[in-house]
């Protein structure tokens, strides 16, 4: 296989690699090893199938409306959703959504990103109007069923009960 590489992109991985103390071959493989999947894992249709999943699911959980989702060409998703700011339960949504999607653990981390986004709300209102939330995944193929069963094993139950929340 032979690759030509944009130069500004070329100087920069040979930077990359030569801090590495590796060959620009090893450095490129490496690269691509940590952001391609196992070549079983690579099906596209538990995306499609699967993210309707995961926002029903979310739109379950206390003071959550899910605005839009999607399944990206490249195979990664996305869900955006806004989370009731005067709602009781809204920040132990946010802790929770935060711990379970980011920081789950150091070893087994979910391939998820959960974060807030807003239009300039020097241009807007304030977060009552436009503060929204997205959840992405940062691999792509990943199968957003599996992290609606993770989400599921780890909020509380049953996630559409307001008890369930203040209870923790």
């Amino acid at each position: 296989m032979e690759l030509t590489l944009p130069g500004k992109l070329h100087k920069a991985l040979e930077r990359e690699a030569q801090d590495a103390k590796r060959t620009l071959h090893a450095h490129l493989v490496r690269k691509l090893e940590n952001v391609t999947p196992p070549i079983d894992t690579i099906d596209p249709r538990p995306l499609h199938a699967n993210l309707p999943r995961l926002t029903a699911y979310l739109d379950r959980v206390p003071g959550v409306r899910v605005l839009s989702s999607e399944v990206t060409p490249d195979a990664y998703w996305w869900v955006k959703l806004t989370i009731d700011i005067a709602d009781p339960l809204a920040w132990r949504v946010v802790q929770e959504l935060g711990f379970v999607l980011n920081d789950l653990s150091l070893e087994d981390k979910l391939p998820t990103v959960f974060k807030p986004v807003s239009p300039p709300p020097y241009l807007n209102g304030g977060p009552e109007e436009c503060l929204a939330w997205v959840i992405e995944s940062s691999w792509n193929y990943i199968d957003p069923g599996w992290i609606a069963d993770t989400l599921e094993g780890y909020l509380p139950r049953p996630v559409d009960q307001p008890g369930s929340w203040s209870a923790q």
